[in-house]
């Protein structure tokens, strides 16, 4: 079985409750994909900004040596690279999801707003 066919049974199996215990709508199916990728979007952001870290720990530790200061000099770049995609998909996903009024299990939540009896 090649790689795809196994990733197309995943993804046929994680969906499978709802396709079966539920009324089967775009809007629904929508609403699940949109709930797991926001679920695994702080995990991967978390992966970037420790990426960004360890190359950050391995440039300075490693001044004189000009292999190790260009693979941290990588590994920054590379970090900094998924941080923004991230942050840039999440308010994509955040922004349709408002726009088509979805409102699944993994809500961004409200951004802040000043107080209203501020002078």
């Amino acid at each position: 079985m090649t790689k795809t066919k196994k990733h197309i049974l995943v993804c046929f199996a994680f969906f499978l409750p709802s396709i079966a215990f539920a009324q089967v709508t775009i809007e629904t199916l929508i609403d699940d994909i949109t709930s797991v990728v926001l679920s695994i979007i702080p995990i991967l952001l978390g992966l970037a900004v420790l990426a960004f870290f360890w190359g950050l720990v391995k440039f300075i530790n490693h001044a004189g040596d000009e292999k190790a200061l260009e693979e941290g000099k990588q590994l920054m770049i590379w970090g900094m690279i998924a941080i923004f995609i991230m942050v840039a998909l999440w308010g994509i996903l955040g922004w349709l999801q408002e726009q088509f009024g979805l409102n699944s299990g993994a809500n961004l939540g409200t951004l802040p707003s000043q107080p209203d009896n501020i002078p």
